[in-house]
């Protein structure tokens, strides 16, 4: 028994590692409060970057995106490039004082970048000053709804 439970325990190390690996440049979807999250990338991290698009019940469209766990500058411009091997496509939004920018989901602005997010292999989040991050699209296809926020 005790030889079963020492063969079992690095496969169930080495299992936690790679769904950790493989988690960060996935897309996920969290509903809470009447927000629903998409994102990917890790939150809060000191390295790489992350975006999230917080759907609200208001219609309004909270995009938050961070780099090496730092939001953009308030009242600066927040690239999102979506690129893939046919080509490339720039949203540009103004932030808030939280760094964050807030658009109407039915904006044509949104839905583009919604479709380009559903359609690209990768969004580079550029920040004012130059910093920048890339994130897969890996997923965002099958987890985005064809309307955004629907």
């Amino acid at each position: 028994m005790k030889r079963f439970a020492l063969a079992v325990l690095p496969l169930a190390l080495v299992a936690g590692s790679a769904l950790a690996q493989t988690s960060s440049g996935l897309w996920n979807y969290h509903f809470q409060n009447g927000i629903g999250q998409y994102l990917t990338g890790e939150w809060d991290s000191p390295t790489g970057g992350a975006l999230n698009l917080s759907c609200r019940r208001d219609g309004n469209v909270a995009i938050m995106a961070q780099i090496k766990g730092q939001a953009p500058r308030a009242g600066s411009i927040l690239v999102l490039s979506t690129s893939s091997r046919a080509g490339s496509s720039d949203s540009r939004f103004a932030t808030n004082a939280q760094g964050s920018a807030v658009v109407r989901a039915t904006s044509p602005a949104f839905r583009r970048l919604w479709a380009n997010l559903r359609a690209n292999d990768i969004v580079t989040l550029r920040y004012a000053d130059g910093r920048t991050s890339v994130q897969s699209l890996a997923g965002a296809a099958k987890l985005l709804p064809a309307k955004p926020c629907g």
